[in-house]
């Protein structure tokens, strides 16, 4: 059962998503975001967290609000963007995450987190520190295969009715 799934079985460990100190200069950030997906050390569109220098969570960065950002200086048709210019810091792009649910949570709590306050990533937090984060795509693929994998269709036939492919 979900209400029985903790989080910590699904969650994603820290060393393994993208952290950014709050005072990350805009350019450094998509920098050394595109080099951790390059070399495939996090997953492409993973939303990094925002540290303070004491590794207090202050929250997320969404990759669109970083695009955002600079898009102004990306505007010459005949030049590559000029993101030397981009030297504010990332805390002033942060959002905070609105929750955190612990270790031994439900998966279903995390749940009612991201449903509520529309996100799709939760933070694990114990003792004032952070132990992992749930994606909604995880608490979707467990919550999936609790619903259908007794019952799934003999086939992938029926699945075309309801793609346009």
């Amino acid at each position: 059962m979900p209400r029985s799934v903790p989080v910590s079985k699904l969650m994603t460990r820290p060393n393994d998503w993208p952290q950014l100190r709050a005072q990350t200069p805009i350019k450094d950030a998509i920098r050394i975001l595109r080099i951790l997906s390059e070399e495939r050390k996090i997953e492409k569109g993973h939303v990094p967290l925002v540290f303070d220098d004491n590794y207090r969570l202050l929250g997320m960065v969404k990759l669109t609000d970083l695009l955002r950002s600079v898009r102004h200086l990306c505007e010459t048709d005949d030049k590559a963007c000029d993101l030397g210019k981009a030297i504010n810091p990332v805390e002033e792009l942060v959002l905070p995450l609105p929750d955190a649910v612990k270790p031994d949570d439900s998966i279903l709590e995390a749940l009612d987190i991201m449903t509520n306050h529309g996100i799709s990533i939760v933070p694990v937090m114990e003792d004032g520190k952070l132990r992992g984060v749930v994606k909604l795509s995880d608490v979707f693929d467990i919550v999936a295969s609790l619903l259908f994998d007794e019952d799934e269709p003999k086939g992938s036939d029926w699945i075309s009715e309801y793609l346009h492919i």
